[in-house]
């Protein structure tokens, strides 16, 4: 009896002790997550800190040019699934028995976007499965569709050079672009002058005296149509009908934050320097319109009614719509399945600063990424991407803020740089400096 009841007695204290230790687990991820938010806060005021005194962090990297048929394949794709100023990744991961592509975008997904990504796997399924034979019909329909989809950024593009055409017209490989669009077969539409920004830009891409913005924005606009002919060399390979076949598309969730707390201008930058060097670096600050425009931007609250500028030396202190950027949606997956060969990501634009300091952890990690070009600018309304891995969250957060630290740090004691607020804007005074209209 007495032995019954010790190792009854026993059983019920191992199963205290069991219940313990799991409530000591729970508390301990409780702790963990706590500090990892709190890290993240710190992080998101330190990029709004940073991206005001030094929006450009250093030179942007060039375009990587040795992609295999399949990485140029993610590329084009890429460049026709960005509809207007959202950014889209895109990952094309070859398996045994079929072929999956990952989609991820730094806005939601719309009834428009899954209409016309399940229409254009079918033109191109259509084109791949009745090769060798020309399927024109739907070469077609693909080819509208496109045009259709990307309207606006290709506009926007075109409009672009429109400007270069003004103030570059008498450069002779400017010359040659108006003469070859003033042929009506040339310019009826804006996918027949992307095909003619494409040839002129092969023309003259090599030559010393093209103006450097013209030639870029030759690109952007011919990259559509550049774009669609890639994309249709591959659905007509043979080579490639198996894939085509079994292809799986996968779009990443976007992670959207609209209300994400920060700490104040005052409270980030006084962790730096005390309060009479801090007045003086404000004075500095003031007489730069360019760093006050920014600074303006990062802190003013836009809803769709109103405006709401913060003080800089507040307390509660929001940033709105702050999002994860499309590449690290897919890094994220990336680091989640523990894949260590060679990953090639498409971006419709190149990665900002922050996605880019990211990415150098990772690969510093043992991970094969590469990325289609960084240029090196600095975006406060980023969101961390969250792993399964506590202690590369940990690591990667250390990382990124020391990181911001330094940036921060060389700016405080020298003259602020007359860097711009951002491609395409316009600003009007208020009564704390700039804001935007």
């Amino acid at each position: 009896m007495s032995r019954s009841y010790s190792q009854a007695a026993r059983k019920a204290l191992s199963e205290k002790e069991l219940e313990k230790e799991e409530r000591e687990k729970e508390r301990k991820k409780e702790r963990e997550k706590e500090r990892e938010e709190e890290r993240k806060k710190e992080l998101y005021s330190k990029g709004c800190v940073a991206q005001c005194i030094n929006f450009v962090v250093g030179e942007a990297s060039k375009e990587v040019n040795d992609l295999d048929v399949q990485e140029k394949f993610s590329r084009n794709l890429a460049t026709i699934l960005a509809r207007d100023k959202e950014v889209v990744a895109v990952w094309l991961r070859i398996l045994q028995d079929r072929c999956e592509i990952y989609f991820s975008k730094n806005s939601c997904w719309l009834d428009k976007d899954n209409e016309y990504i399940e229409n254009i796997t079918n033109y191109l399924k259509n084109i791949s499965k009745n090769t060798p034979a020309k399927s024109e019909d739907n070469e077609s329909d693909f080819i509208v569709a496109v045009a259709y989809y990307c309207y606006t950024k290709l506009k926007y593009r075109l409009n672009k050079l429109k400007g270069d055409l003004r103030f570059c017209g008498n450069n002779e490989y400017v010359k040659y672009f108006i003469n070859l669009l003033s042929n009506k077969e040339n310019n009826k539409n804006p996918m027949m002058i992307s095909k003619v920004c494409s040839k002129v830009y092969m023309d003259v891409k090599n030559e010393p005296d093209v103006p450097t913005k013209f030639l870029e924005h030759l690109k952007k606009a011919g990259s559509y149509m550049v774009s669609v002919r890639g994309i249709l060399r591959c659905a007509y390979n043979a080579q490639y009908k198996s894939l085509f076949s079994n292809v799986r598309i996968i779009k990443v969730d976007p992670v959207i934050i609209n209300k994400q707390p920060i700490y104040s201008w005052k409270n980030i930058i006084k962790r730096f320097i005390d309060e009479d060097k801090y007045n003086r670096f404000m004075d500095r600050c003031s007489e730069n319109p360019e760093v006050m425009e920014r600074i303006n931007k990062v802190y003013t609250v836009y809803t769709n009614n109103a405006t709401r500028e913060q003080p800089l030396d507040g307390i509660d202190v929001i940033q709105c719509d702050t999002y994860l950027h499309a590449e690290l949606g897919i890094l994220a997956l990336i680091i989640n399945k523990k894949i260590n060969s060679r990953v090639f990501i498409a971006v419709s634009k190149s990665c900002c600063y922050l996605c880019g300091l990211y990415l150098d952890f990772v690969i510093e990690q043992g991970y094969n990424i590469t990325i289609y070009g960084k240029h090196m600018k600095l975006y406060s309304r980023w969101i961390f991407p969250h792993v399964d891995n506590n202690d590369f969250n940990a690591r990667s957060l250390k990382f990124l803020i020391e990181n911001l630290n330094r940036i921060i740090e060389k700016n405080l004691n020298k003259p602020i740089k007359s860097l711009p607020a951002g491609p395409d804007r316009t600003w009007k005074t208020s009564n704390r400096g700039y804001r935007q209209t």
